[in-house]
């Protein structure tokens, strides 16, 4: 089964403010030592486990020419203009009536772009197991982490220890 990630990169980026901008936000902004932007370092991550040709971005109409500036090797028709930005769960859909015409049968990953990920290997493992689960149950999978403290700027997830297979 065809496996695709679908980088999520329209937002604002409002908590990193002043350093973030509407102009340029976080996800294309170098935040670390090494010179790259986040957009790059997520796509960089995900090459062992999918071709640059399945890797999708969405972003709003103003952010596609940073998308191509940044990532000169993601080809133009797999960078995915939003008509209107609406927050993750119009941007996933919008995402997937798109896929839906490239691809018959594909496990679809949704990563924010924006994410600091600073071990890269085991996040490729619980990737790769949350795809191989995905594909022989045909569910949704969620891959999370234990929140420290409370946030209402990010989402929680709620389980079901039996439903848990790690």
């Amino acid at each position: 089964m065809k496996r695709v990630a679908l980088l999520m990169a329209g937002g604002k980026s409002e908590r990193l403010w002043p350093m973030s901008r509407a102009r340029m936000p976080k996800q294309f902004l170098s935040i670390d030592h090494s010179g790259d932007t986040m957009i790059q370092l997520t796509v960089a991550r995900l090459l062992p486990m999918v071709a640059m040709e399945d890797i999708y971005v969405v972003t709003g109409k103003a952010y596609v020419p940073i998308v191509q500036e940044q990532l000169p090797q993601l080809p133009l028709d797999n960078i995915l203009a939003e008509p209107m930005g609406r927050n993750t769960a119009p941007c996933i859909a919008f995402a997937v009536a798109v896929l839906q015409n490239r691809y018959s049968d594909a496990v679809m990953m949704v990563l924010a772009s924006d994410h600091l990920i600073q071990q890269g290997d085991a996040f490729l493992e619980n990737l790769r197991r949350a795809c191989d689960f995905a594909e022989t149950q045909d569910t949704l999978t969620t891959i999370g982490i234990t929140p420290t403290y409370p946030e209402t700027g990010y989402g929680y997830i709620q389980y079901d220890l039996a439903l848990i297979h790690i």
